[in-house]
């Protein structure tokens, strides 16, 4: 008994190991000792944010927080000593390359884009001056008109200063997005002037609803509390026509719109199940026939 137990405990203690070697990830050393090409500056880490907030966050979580997706093995918090452990080579070659529950990213992001992560991720080592502070949202009011051809949106963007004024927002990227069934579609973006005004050429491109309008959607970066600004029946665009498919008054009127093998398969069914009537039809009569005889 106390063997089968000992070897029991033996095959479970193997395939741990296993189990745990196979998670170890070794990165060549000469993709280990590569260097960032991407200057480690404010613009790279806030565009590696936002990279790794839509690739990265739903696995690692929020840095510092230690909230990532319950996988095995578990996905370092980028903050941790864990990940920081890694050199800048490292982090590119994994995020490039993945492994396991890790996607690679090679032919998703762009090489630059991937060095961008990389910054963001350094952002949190002790090693490096902190560019990216989480400081609490700005409050922020948007404003905007759209000239008389719908085809220019001029905005207004203020931000609330300490004084409890408002003044102007420069230098700051507005989001235009369009308003969809199910949520909003980002089509561009405009940069604030001095005076916190920015303009926005409508693209031709936009698909509207049935009646030639589309709704246009104005707001802010997640570092502003900002109320969303909606520019309501919009003509511009290419508007959506749908097909009448049934004409009042006449039966079958949808045949045009049909593809020719659906209405072929469709009419060979129908001809193969009053074959088949037919055919029962025909052996009740011949039945009846030779019970009379």
């Amino acid at each position: 008994m106390n063997r089968k137990l000992n070897l029991f405990l033996a095959a479970i203690l193997m395939l741990t190991a296993v189990h745990v070697s196979g998670q170890t990830w070794v990165v060549p050393a000469e993709k280990s000792a590569v260097v960032n090409p991407s200057d480690y500056n404010l613009t790279n880490v806030k565009k590696g944010k936002d990279l790794y907030m839509l690739n990265c966050k739903s696995c690692h979580g929020d840095p510092g927080k230690n909230n990532p997706l319950p996988l095995v093995p578990l996905p370092p918090d980028v903050a941790s000593e864990i990940m920081q452990a890694n050199t800048e080579g490292d982090m590119f070659y994994k995020i490039t390359h993945g492994k396991g529950s890790m996607p690679q990213f090679e032919t998703t992001i762009s090489e630059d884009n991937r060095w961008r992560i990389v910054n963001f991720i350094m952002n949190f080592s002790s090693k490096r001056k902190q560019l990216l502070v989480d400081t609490p949202p700005v409050k922020a009011k948007l404003t905007a008109s759209i000239n008389e051809d719908y085809t220019r949106i001029e905005i207004f963007a203020e931000y609330e200063a300490k004084n409890g004024e408002f003044k102007n927002l420069s230098d700051i990227l507005v989001i235009i997005s369009a308003k969809k069934t199910f949520g909003k579609l980002e089509i561009g973006q405009a940069l604030t002037d001095k005076n916190g005004k920015a303009e926005f050429v409508v693209p031709e491109t936009i698909v509207c609803n049935s009646e030639g309008m589309a709704t246009l959607i104005i707001s802010l970066n997640e570092d502003y509390i900002a109320e969303e600004l909606s520019l309501e029946n919009i003509k511009t665009g290419n508007q959506i026509i749908t097909p009448k498919l049934i004409k009042r008054g006449v039966l079958w009127s949808t045949n045009d719109y049909v593809p020719f093998w659906l209405l072929l398969s469709y009419l060979g069914v129908v001809g193969g199940a009053w074959l088949a009537i037919g055919y029962v039809v025909f052996q009740i009569i011949k039945i009846r026939k030779y019970s009379k005889s």
